[in-house]
């Protein structure tokens, strides 16, 4: 056979299991059974000596392709994982279209947690498992060893280098192209993990947590300039070195032509597009996630260097070093907002609470530390040796296979197909598999031998199929070992989710959320079908009146009733936070934009020309509109509401849950949820000259309206002459005006 050829595997794999298992009849005896075994193993022979080869494409890259082309592209044996998280990227990017993978997400998040807690555990250190039982100076000690270790790393890479040692990210300018090239999709994800936190359906009580997480979201978006939006700043890089990538929300993004092919980088993307999905069931592990992801990395100091030796721009990886400093920047920013979420939960549900959070901020953070884009094979070289075998469905195969093959004899080997580096012959010599490496090594090659073996899914494996009735090796392995495969088959590649709620203590590993309805108040995401929340009509208008202005004053009493007023102030904060939670989507003006809106209404400060960083969190008078509410609930004489499920419990309001069902859609609904938020600008200047807030408080009313106005204004001026969209975002002011007025208007009038 020519050099460079292999033969099919997937033609000849019957071949070579009818060889091995039909020597069990032959030595069983038997006269015309060994006839016919005997012409089924000359068949299988035969076969091998004719399976097809597979042949090197005669298509032959261009030069500078070669120059830039990877050592080596990955493993076939890796495609269909790389496809499906693509697939779920591409999801991910576009989950009101494809909201029927929340299921599967929320159990591969599982799967995430299971399996990166799993390899921590077998690794020699794991320095965060070190720290068993949570104190604060615990925590800032471990950091502070952290950025010690980072530091000796980093001399030790520039003495290396000082030596003459090659640069280790890539080796010349046309593999650093490549290199950055393979790693836009992590990097056009930048802050995703952040994504979908600060909702207004967060319990109030944890809304100062999840703020200060957020203002992290904020400058990872550029605190809504898109000039200095990290996806933005990754996307020009992408433009000067000619990358010619499309959208990375776009089913193009994901077409193997782009030959964007480290499954790693595509593991770290889906990580964190995955981990903030579920912000009210798992907010400790995104602080956790957070925790470890601002932390600086070997591999963004040694690009900052390396770039610059190629002359290619290293801006992206220059700023991260500055913006995550441990002193004021977001390494900081995540330390204090793990610390004051635990503290939360020591106040409000004793130390053994506090110890659980601690332990669900460690699984976070192994998440990250586990698939950080710079931590693929090799960055993990010093774990510990793997033990085999790994569980008993394997030890049980394992044991099936040694029998089969010591049975078999010789009468394989005229074969010379390889599966991994060996022949058949070599893996099955007498006595061979007795080692438990060779044993181990033997299991890893066959499990990914696809469409042979397909990881949790037997059915669909071709090996089943053989085995069982019409196949080729039927009869050759008892029902029970067929079973033993099956079960195999199906566990493989599937981390066990107990691993996870074993560590973090928590007893509600039985409990689906998508087994019971969801309440859209409490949980997030929710997605009813399209047409079971239909956007409703603009009110109609007289004959002799044309449709109100978009500055018509929004008229309401002087005092509105609690019951109308407060449903739809709580519930209104909903409309535009979607915007913001796939930052691929965020470099847009109107984007940007809505940025700066939901800083306004949360109490951030307003942006200036630098970062806030910690001086932001430090901020103590800094009330958005919730707290507003509360205030003017208070002065309602109503109770301190907990969260928006209990103002919602008090004062049912369908309207209230329509805007939290439209805000699941900011894509399809986009204008019209502009158009929402422009009316109760509106409300916000009213109140702000009423009665029901403090001095104080209406004077931060109003400055927080201003930034409102101004920044759907440029949301205006960027719809520009779209007759459509123009149309939608007024459809959505009049709606919106409507319902404020019936609910708020004068005939509703009083207090309590």
């Amino acid at each position: 056979m020519a050099a460079g050829f292999e033969i099919d595997a997937t033609f000849v794999l019957p071949s070579i299991f009818i060889v091995m298992f039909a020597s069990l009849f032959i030595r069983a005896g038997g006269g015309p059974l060994k006839v016919y075994v005997g012409s089924l193993v000359s068949w299988a022979v035969e076969e091998l000596r004719q399976a097809p080869t597979v042949k090197p494409s005669p298509k032959s890259p261009k030069p500078d392709q070669l120059a830039a082309a990877p050592e080596k592209g990955p493993k076939p044996t890796d495609l269909e994982e790389l496809q499906r998280l693509k697939e779920l990227y591409f999801k991910l990017h576009n989950l009101e279209r494809h909201q029927d993978i929340l299921p599967e997400s929320r159990k591969l998040l599982l799967s995430m947690f299971a399996e990166t807690l799993a390899d921590a555990q077998k690794q020699p250190r794991a320095p965060i498992l070190s720290v068993e039982s949570y104190t604060p100076e615990k925590l800032e000690r471990f950091l502070c060893s952290q950025r010690d270790l980072s530091a000796e790393l980093w001399e030790e890479y520039l003495a290396r280098r000082k030596a003459g040692a090659p640069r280790e990210n890539f080796r010349d300018r046309a593999e650093a192209r490549r290199w950055l090239r393979q790693h836009a999709p992590v990097k056009y994800v930048d802050g995703a993990w952040l994504g979908h936190i600060n909702k207004i359906t967060t319990p109030f009580a944890l809304r100062r947590v999840t703020k200060d997480a957020w203002q992290v979201l904020s400058e990872e978006l550029g605190d809504g300039d898109a000039e200095k939006n990290h996806v933005e700043v990754y996307r020009s890089l992408m433009k000067q070195i000619g990358a010619d990538l499309p959208d990375g929300d776009d089913a193009d993004f994901i077409h193997p032509r782009h030959e964007l092919d480290e499954l790693y980088v595509w593991k770290a993307a889906v990580a964190q597009l995955l981990v903030s999905l579920f912000p009210h069931e798992f907010l400790p592990e995104i602080l956790g996630f957070n925790l470890h992801f601002e932390e600086i990395t070997q591999e963004t100091l040694k690009a900052t260097r390396e770039l610059k030796e190629v002359r290619l721009n290293a801006y992206y990886f220059v700023l991260h070093i500055s913006i995550d400093n441990a002193d004021s920047g977001h390494t900081a920013i995540a330390m204090q907002t793990v610390m004051n979420y635990i503290d939360q939960a020591r106040r409000s549900h004793g130390d053994a609470a506090a110890q659980q959070a601690w332990r669900r901020v460690q699984a976070g953070y192994i998440l990250s530390e586990q698939l950080s884009s710079d931590g693929g094979p090799e960055a993990r070289a010093d774990a510990g040796p793997e033990s085999f075998p790994r569980n008993e469905h394997e030890a049980k195969v394992t044991q099936i296979l040694r029998s089969k093959a010591a049975a078999a004899g010789k009468i394989h080997c005229s074969s010379r197909m390889k599966l991994g580096s060996r022949t058949l012959v070599d893996w099955l010599k007498p006595g061979a598999l007795a080692s438990k490496a060779h044993q181990m090594e033997f299991m890893d090659h066959l499990s990914k031998l696809t469409p042979w073996i397909r990881k949790g899914d037997s059915d669909n494996s071709k090996l089943i199929h053989e085995l069982s009735w019409r196949g080729k090796m039927f009869g050759s392995f008892t029902q029970s070992e067929v079973e033993a495969v099956r079960r195999w088959i199906d566990t493989m590649g599937i981390p066990d989710p107990q691993v996870y709620w074993s560590f973090v203590g928590r007893t509600d590993a039985a409990q689906d959320p998508f087994s019971r309805p969801r309440d859209i108040s409490v949980d997030y995401p929710v997605f009813l079908p399209v047409d079971a929340v239909e956007e409703p009509l603009a009110p109609t208008t007289s004959a002799n009146s044309s449709p109100p202005s978009l500055d018509s004053p929004i008229a309401v009493a002087p005092v509105p009733e609690a019951s109308g007023l407060l449903p739809l102030w709580f519930a209104h904060p909903c409309l535009l936070e979607g915007f913001v939670s796939v930052p691929y989507r965020t470099t847009t003006k109107t984007a940007s934009s809505v940025v700066r809106f939901l800083r306004a209404q949360s109490g951030f400060d307003v942006e200036g020309p630098g970062v806030a960083g910690m001086d932001e969190v430090r901020r103590t008078e800094c009330p958005g509109l919730v707290e507003l509410g509360l205030e003017m609930a208070k002065g309602y004489g109503s109770p301190a509401f907990a969260s928006l499920h209990e103002v919602l419990r008090r004062w049912p309001s369908d309207f209230a849950l329509r805007m939290l069902h439209w805000s699941m859609r900011p894509v399809a609904n986009a204008e019209f949820l502009l158009g929402l938020a422009w009316a109760f600008v509106g409300l916000h200047d009213v109140i702000a000259v009423s009665s029901l807030l403090s001095a104080n408080s209406r004077g931060i009313l109003r400055e927080l309206a201003r930034r409102e106005r101004e920044s759907l204004n440029i949301c205006l001026a960027e719809i520009g002459a779209d007759e459509q969209r123009y149309s939608d975002f007024r459809s959505g002011f009049c709606v919106a005006k409507a319902e404020i007025e019936a609910c708020c208007g004068e005939k509703t009038s009083s207090r309590g």
